[in-house]
């Protein structure tokens, strides 16, 4: 499943947003029409006024149009906004950071490209090291992650169950969405569940969802994008190992070390870990 939108308009039930998310499925509508939808369906007590007053000031910012009397949103606000997104995307991702440690993580954005798989996941661990190392009371207790395939708990069992072991003892409370749903991934989280960790699968035919993984560590966001080639590979490992007994960790090793640049992107935002913490959680329980 893809992760909700955190919309730029304020809180999640401010009048703006709510107008927005009715006109996505809803257009063209009234001022009257939207703000009986904001009553009834949101159980928000809202004006008539309010309601006019926020449709205007997203005509007036572009986000809304309006014809004779009814409004809808602007395709090309939308537009507009895919393409800023876009052109972010490709700076951040055309920057390259070698990391030696850690201490390369600068600022709210750093980019990191490693030359395998495998290189970028040890560096990962590393990250969730620090958190562990770091965390004290008050901090932001909520871990999240979302995936296809958790293949490092076979290569590194011993640092992953460690890892994982000290989430009960810093008292961090941590969820796991796994995109893939055979024997070998059921296998895999079956372990993190015994030790506290709330599992569940959704599964997804969705070729992003099968190449995207992300974790929240507190206000830390981490998150990869696996290249096409090592997202089938991984596909046909995971389908074909049924039991563990008769698994290949040469093949996997082989599959995740192959040279292949990968990029990871480490976000530190509180404001959008909650709100994919809140996305992944709302799938879990």
């Amino acid at each position: 499943m893809a992760l909700r939108i955190t919309l730029p308009f304020g809180k999640d039930d401010n009048i703006k947003n709510l107008v927005f998310s009715i006109l996505t499925k809803e257009y063209p509508l009234k001022i009257i029409e939207l703000t009986n939808f904001i009553r009834k369906r949101y159980g928000k007590s809202v004006t008539f006024q309010a309601v006019r007053k926020a449709i205007l000031q997203l005509v007036e910012e572009g986000v809304l149009l309006e014809d004779n009397n009814q409004f809808s949103i602007n395709k090309d606000w939308v537009v507009n906004g895919k393409k800023q997104l876009d052109t972010l995307y490709e700076e951040l991702t055309q920057e390259k950071i070698k990391p030696k440690s850690i201490n390369s993580i600068k600022g709210e954005v750093s980019v990191f490209t490693f030359d395998s798989l495998n290189k970028m996941m040890k560096f990962w661990e590393d990250i969730i090291d620090d958190w562990f190392e770091n965390f004290k009371e008050g901090d932001p207790n909520i871990n999240c992650y979302q995936g296809a395939h958790g293949w490092e708990g076979l290569l590194h069992p011993d640092r992953e169950g460690t890892m994982m072991g000290r989430l009960k003892e810093r008292g961090i409370k941590s969820y796991i969405l796994s995109i893939g749903i055979t024997p070998l991934d059921r296998y895999v989280w079956k372990f993190f569940g015994k030790i506290g960790l709330k599992i569940a699968f959704s599964p997804s035919l969705s070729s992003f969802d099968k190449s995207y993984y992300v974790a929240t560590y507190g206000e830390t966001i981490v998150q990869v994008q696996y290249p096409q080639k090592i997202v089938e590979d991984l596909e046909k490992f995971f389908r074909k190992n049924k039991m563990i007994e008769d698994l290949d960790l040469n093949e996997l090793s082989e599959i995740v070390n192959k040279k292949q640049e990968i990029k990871l992107t480490v976000i530190k935002n509180l404001a959008m870990a909650k709100q994919i913490n809140k996305s992944i959680i709302s799938q879990i329980e």
